[in-house]
């Protein structure tokens, strides 16, 4: 699972503990943060933790698409540009082999 599928499925709870988090430093302070204030500066933290972690997520695949190494021994392969992540090598089904029947000629008609 990447970063951002991650912050992308917990941002609901990010955004209300951020908004904690703003109260609680508001309160403990003494100070009084307006509604606004704190729906700007929460958003804005959201934002940025997003972006921050798409382009996290974009940067490490590219670095991983150019270094690719090719393990035979249950790494990861790509052939043709499919990835597969060590299920070919592992998987039952992949040792599958098909075979034709052998064509039989037919008698000689009498």
């Amino acid at each position: 699972m990447a970063v951002s599928d991650a912050v992308i499925g917990n941002l609901m709870t990010i955004y209300l503990a951020l908004i904690a988090a703003i109260k609680a430093y508001g309160l403990t302070m003494d100070q009084s943060f307006t509604g606004l204030f704190v729906l700007a500066v929460s958003t804005g933290v959201v934002t940025l933790i997003l972006v921050s972690t798409l382009t996290w997520d974009v940067l490490r695949k590219a670095t991983q698409s150019v270094c690719r190494v090719d393990l035979h021994g249950g790494g990861e392969i790509c052939r043709g540009g499919i990835c597969w992540h060590g299920v070919a090598v592992k998987s039952p089904v992949s040792q599958i082999l098909f075979r034709y029947p052998q064509h039989q000629p037919l008698p000689p008609q009498l």
